[in-house]
């Protein structure tokens, strides 16, 4: 099931927790604990993922199995995008799961979710940025028709890493 986070400490704190927790798994092998730390204390500090979710050009979904959330996704459109590129598109900022639910299908509802809020929002594209070298996550977002569009900075920690651009025509 697929939920909308809400501002509760409740759900700050089960966001907060599983961010971590994904983030970490996913990069912490190829980063320096420094700069893993110190984005992790930083990007997912209680009280910016609060505003975040307090936001009303973002929002936050959880994906869970029964009361655990084991899955998220953040949305951003307007002037709550990471870039300038795109006003008119819906970004889709961080899309995470547990690394034991992988292959469960968690990550496409989640998409499907996000492409939902893209229509409704009437947005013809969505754009995402994807590590490079995150060959995984490249194989499933060209799946559902992101091309690659150019390339962006992202900082971790001290890290200046390059991602690639993705978008999504959704006016086809």
């Amino acid at each position: 099931m697929i939920r909308k986070a809400s501002n509760t400490n409740e759900d700050v704190l089960m966001l907060q927790k599983l961010a971590k927790k994904t983030f970490y798994d996913t990069f912490a092998y190829e980063n320096s604990e420094e700069d893993m730390k110190e984005y992790l204390e930083t990007a997912y500090d209680f009280d910016v993922l609060k505003s975040e979710i307090e936001c009303e050009t973002s929002d936050y979904y959880f994906y869970l199995d029964g009361n655990d959330a084991v899955g998220f996704v953040k949305v951003n459109w307007a002037d709550s995008q990471t870039e300038p590129d795109y006003p008119d598109a819906l970004e889709i900022q961080r899309i995470y799961s547990l690394k034991e639910y992988h292959g469960h299908g968690i990550g496409a509802a989640l998409m499907e979710h996000a492409i939902s809020v893209a229509r409704k929002l009437k947005c013809p594209m969505m754009w995402l940025g994807v590590e490079e070298q995150n060959k995984r996550a490249y194989r499933f977002y060209t799946k559902y028709g992101f091309k690659k569009v150019g390339t962006h900075v992202f900082m971790l920690g001290e890290d200046e890493q390059h991602d690639s651009v993705l978008v999504k025509n959704l006016e086809d």
